[in-house]
C-alpha cells in the first residue's frame, strides 16, 4: 500500500481563502493541539467566567422574591437577602469540592455527564447531558441579555434595543470562537480579570464606607425605602397583603440565587483543553474559581445590604450597588462596562464547553459523529454553530428577558449537580480510600441540597417556563436513543466478516453506462461521452449509452444531426442515443421508467449514470449553470443499485473589460 505524504488541501478560489484567513485565522495542524492547550492564566477567563460573572444577577433574583414578599406584609424579607447569600456560598464550596475530586479521579473530562454515565448507567448520564445541553444555551442566552441590561443600565435609551444588541453580541462571540481556543482565551481574558478586580474594589470600597460610617452608611441615589406597589423585573407583581414569608419563598429566592453557581461544571467539561498535567491544572482552577465566586456571592450580598437596594425594571441590582458605592463617576461606568464584558466571556465558556460535551456524547453514539470533527482551526465548528443558532432563537423569543430565562436555566444546572454528586459519592465509596467516608457524606448533602433547589425551581418556575426543560429532556433523551439505535443498526449492516460476499473476489461484473445528453451537443457533452468511455471501455459484455429526454420534439432533429456529425465519426456503434419522449415534458420521470428497463433488459449489471457539468471558474456565474445535473442528481441518488458521476467540463474563466460597444470580454 503506498502512502501519500504531503497531501494538497483541496483546491478553493484566492478570495475565499482569504476571505477565511482573516475571519477565522490560518488553519492549523492537528500537530499543533497541544501548542494550543490553554494556562492557568486563561483557563480560569475561559472556564471560570460563568460562574464568577452570575454574581451580577444572582443577588436581583434573590432580592426579586423577597420584595415580592416584603410588599406581600413580610416587611423584614429583604434583611435575609445576607444570609441566604452565605448559605449559597457554602454550597459553592460543596460543589466546587465535589468537581474538584472529579477532575482528578477523570483526568479527560470529570463532567456531569461523564461522571454519571461510568457511575449511574447511561441512562442517568443522558438525563445529565441533556440538562447540560439546556444549561449551556441558557448560559449563553442569561449572561448575553444580563449583560445587555448592564449597558442599558448605563444608558438607558437602549432599552428598545436590547434584542438586537443581544444577537450581535452573539454572533461576536460565535466568530471568536471560531477562531480557536486560545485565541478566543487572549481574547476574553482581560474582561474577566478587570470585572474581579473592579468588584472587588467596589466591595472593599462599600466595607470600608461601613467601618467607618460606624454601620450607618447613606446610599448615593438609591431610594433605601421600599415602595408600597413595586413593579419587579419580569413583570411579577405581588399583592400587598394576603402572603406570609414561609419556608416555600425563602427556598424560593435561595433557588434564584443559585444562579450565582451556574457555571460551576465547566471546568470539569474542559479538561481536555488544558494543558498537561491536565487534571492538575482543572483541579487549581476550581479552586481559584470557588474563592472568588465566595468572595464574590457574599461581599455583593453585604453591599446590598447595607445600601437596601431593591430590584427595578430599568436598573441592575448590581448597578445600583455600584452607583450607592461609587456614585456617578469612572468607577461606575467602568464596572458597568466591565459586567458586560464578562457577561460575555460567561457566554464564552458554554461555546467552550457546548461542543466539548456534543463531541463527547456523539463519540458514545447518542449524537451525530458530525459534532466529533476537528474544524482546521481545531475547534469544534459545528458544535459552536448549533450554539449560536439556538440561543439567538431564544433570545428572540423571551425578548431579552433575563428574569424570564432563569425559570430555564436553573433546572438544568442543579439536576447535573444532584447527579454528579451522586455519582461521585458511588464512585468515592466503591474506592474506599482514606478519608471516603467523609467525601461520601458531602457529596450526598451536596446532592440533597442541589436536588431541593432543582425540585423548588421546577414548582416555583413551572408556569414562568421550566415546564419547557422538564418536557425537553425526555425528548432530548428519546432521540439520543433514537441515534444510537440508528448507529447501532449501521454498524451491524456494514461490518465486513470473513464469511460475508466479498464483490472484490469476483470477477468485475458487467456496467452499464448511461450518459445524459441535453438538447444540443457541445464540449460538456463530448466531455460527458469520452467519461462514460472510459468507465465501459474494457470491461467484457459493458454497454454505452447516451439517453436524451425529448421534452422539445423541435429541437430532436438538430441533435441528432450534430450526433451524426461530432459523435458516430469516432465511436461509430459503440454507443447509441436513446431518445425517450416525455409529451408532458417532464424530466425525472421518464428517466426512472427508462432505468426500470434498463434493470429488466439487463439484471446483472452495474448502471452508471454519468451527468454532464460545467465549472464557470466564476462563483458568481456558476449558480446559472447545471440545474438539470443537480436536481437528477438528487432524485438518482436517492435509487437503490445506481452509480452517477459527474463530469465536469471546465471553461476558460471570462476576461472582462470595458470596449467601445460597452462590457465586452
Amino acid at each position: 500500500m503506498q502512502v501519500v505524504k504531503n497531501s494538497v488541501a483541496a483546491h478553493t478560489s484566492p478570495l475565499v481563502s482569504f476571505f477565511r484567513k482573516v475571519v477565522f485565522g490560518k488553519p492549523l495542524a492537528s500537530s499543533a493541539a497541544l501548542q494550543h492547550r490553554l494556562p492557568i492564566g486563561l483557563a480560569l477567563p475561559v472556564f471560570a467566567s460563568d460562574a464568577i460573572s452570575s454574581v451580577a444577577y444572582s443577588t436581583q433574583e434573590i432580592l426579586i422574591v423577597l420584595a415580592g414578599v416584603s410588599l406581600a406584609g413580610g416587611g423584614a424579607a429583604l434583611g435575609l437577602q445576607i444570609w441566604i447569600s452565605i448559605a449559597i456560598a457554602v454550597l459553592v464550596v460543596i460543589v466546587a469540592t465535589s468537581y474538584r475530586r472529579a477532575v482528578i479521579l477523570y483526568p479527560t473530562s470529570g463532567g456531569s455527564y461523564t461522571v454519571t454515565k461510568h457511575n449511574l448507567g447511561a441512562f442517568m448520564g443522558l438525563i445529565a447531558a441533556a440538562a447540560l445541553l439546556i444549561d449551556y444555551i441558557m448560559t449563553v442566552a442569561v449572561s448575553i441579555c444580563s449583560g445587555v441590561d448592564a449597558l442599558v443600565s448605563a444608558y438607558p435609551r437602549l432599552l428598545s434595543d436590547k434584542v438586537e444588541i443581544a444577537l450581535l453580541l452573539v454572533a461576536l462571540l460565535t466568530l471568536a470562537n471560531l477562531r480557536g481556543t486560545k485565541e478566543s482565551g487572549w481574547t476574553f481574558a482581560l474582561p474577566m480579570y478587570a470585572f474581579v478586580t473592579l468588584a472587588g474594589i467596589m466591595i472593599v470600597t462599600g466595607v470600608t464606607h461601613f467601618i467607618l460610617a460606624g454601620g450607618h452608611v447613606q446610599a448615593m441615589g438609591v431610594n433605601p425605602h421600599l415602595p408600597a406597589h413595586l413593579r419587579l423585573p419580569g413583570g411579577l407583581i405581588l399583592p400587598k397583603a394576603g402572603a406570609t414569608l414561609g419556608l416555600f419563598f425563602l427556598l424560593r429566592a435561595f433557588a434564584n440565587g443559585c444562579s450565582a453557581m451556574t457555571g460551576t461544571e465547566a471546568v470539569s467539561n474542559g479538561v481536555s483543553a488544558f494543558k498537561p498535567p491536565e487534571s492538575k491544572h482543572a483541579a487549581q482552577i476550581l479552586l481559584l474559581m470557588g474563592g472568588i465566586l465566595v468572595f464574590n456571592i457574599i461581599g455583593i450580598g453585604f453591599i446590598t445590604h447595607i445600601y437596601h437596594v431593591v430590584p427595578s425594571e430599568t436598573e441592575t441590582v448590581l448597578s445600583m450597588a455600584a452607583r450607592a458605592t461609587f456614585g456617578i463617576g469612572v468607577p461606575y461606568y467602568l464596572l458597568q462596562y466591565a459586567t458586560l464584558a464578562i457577561l460575555m466571556v460567561a457566554a464564552n465558556t458554554s461555546f467552550a464547553d457546548f461542543p466539548r460535551l456534543m463531541a463527547f456524547v456523539a463519540r458514545d453514539d447518542f449524537a451525530p459523529k458530525a459534532f466529533t470533527r476537528l474544524g482546521d482551526r481545531l475547534v469544534f465548528h459545528r458544535g459552536i454553530l448549533a450554539l449560536a443558532l439556538i440561543s439567538a432563537a431564544v433570545i428572540v423569543v423571551f425578548k431579552a428577558n433575563v428574569t424570564k430565562l432563569i425559570g430555564l436555566y436553573s433546572i438544568g444546572v442543579f439536576l447535573c449537580f444532584t447527579l454528579s454528586q451522586l455519582g461521585m459519592a458511588r464512585k468515592i465509596g466503591s474506592m474506599r480510600e482514606k478519608g471516603w467516608r467523609g467525601g461520601v457524606i458531602l457529596n450526598l448533602v451536596g446532592a440533597t441540597v442541589t436536588g431541593l433547589v432543582a425540585v423548588v425551581v421546577a414548582v416555583s418556575k413551572f408556569t414562568e417556563g421550566a415546564w419547557m426543560v422538564l418536557v425537553l429532556i425526555p425528548i432530548i433523551i428519546a432521540v439520543c436513543y433514537l441515534i444510537k439505535r440508528h448507529y447501532e443498526w449501521f454498524e451491524r449492516t456494514m461490518t465486513v466478516h470473513p464469511e460475508d460476499f466479498n464483490p472484490l473476489a469476483e470477477p468485475a461484473e458487467p456496467v452499464t453506462v448511461l450518459v445524459l445528453v441535453s438538447s444540443d451537443i457541445h464540449r460538456g457533452i463530448l466531455e460527458g461521452l469520452e467519461c462514460g468511455r472510459a468507465l465501459a471501455d474494457g470491461k467484457p459484455g459493458s454497454v454505452l449509452r447516451a439517453v436524451h429526454i425529448e421534452m422539445d420534439p423541435e429541437k430532436t432533429d438538430r441533435l441528432k444531426a450534430k450526433w451524426a456529425q461530432f459523435v458516430e465519426p469516432h465511436l461509430d456503434r459503440q454507443i447509441a442515443l436513446d431518445i425517450v419522449p416525455s409529451p408532458y415534458r417532464w424530466l425525472t420521470e421518464p428517466l426512472l421508467e427508462y432505468l426500470d428497463l434498463i434493470d429488466l433488459e439487463r439484471t446483472h449489471d452495474r448502471i452508471v449514470v454519468v451527468l454532464p457539468e460545467f465549472e464557470t471558474g466564476n462563483p458568481l456565474t456558476h449558480f446559472l449553470h447545471n440545474f438539470t445535473a443537480r436536481r437528477l442528481r438528487t432524485v438518482l441518488l436517492n435509487r437503490p443499485n445506481i452509480t452517477v458521476v459527474s463530469s465536469r467540463f471546465f471553461m476558460k474563466p471570462m476576461a472582462w473589460r470595458l470596449g467601445r460597444g460597452g462590457l465586452v470580454y
